[in-house]
């Protein structure tokens, strides 16, 4: 699910998801990952200041991997569920 928050009013509106909607919420990862990696290095170098928001920008990039594979699951053919829990599986193995 997308949303959009208007700046001026402060409304949460959902956004209609399109037959792209799978690249945009990519492109939407993409850029939470490069904020979170750029708050990392700041952190590093000066943590009471910039840790608070270097994990915010972590929490909003699980966000946006969660959308991302819920938007991805609702497409799935059954071979390509196979795969996936393959490769979810893997994770879970390498995290014991």
């Amino acid at each position: 699910m997308l949303l959009h928050i208007n700046k001026n009013s402060s409304m949460v509106q959902r956004i209609e998801e399109d037959s792209n909607d799978i690249a945009i919420i990519a492109a939407r990862l993409s850029n939470e990952l490069g904020g979170w990696a750029q708050y990392k290095e700041l952190a590093a170098n000066n943590a009471a200041r910039y840790e608070t928001i270097m994990v915010q920008r972590f929490q909003h990039t699980l966000v946006a991997l969660n959308d991302l594979v819920v938007a991805m699951r609702t497409r799935m053919t059954e071979k390509e569920e196979v795969q996936w829990q393959n490769f979810c599986s893997s994770v879970i193995a390498k995290e014991a």
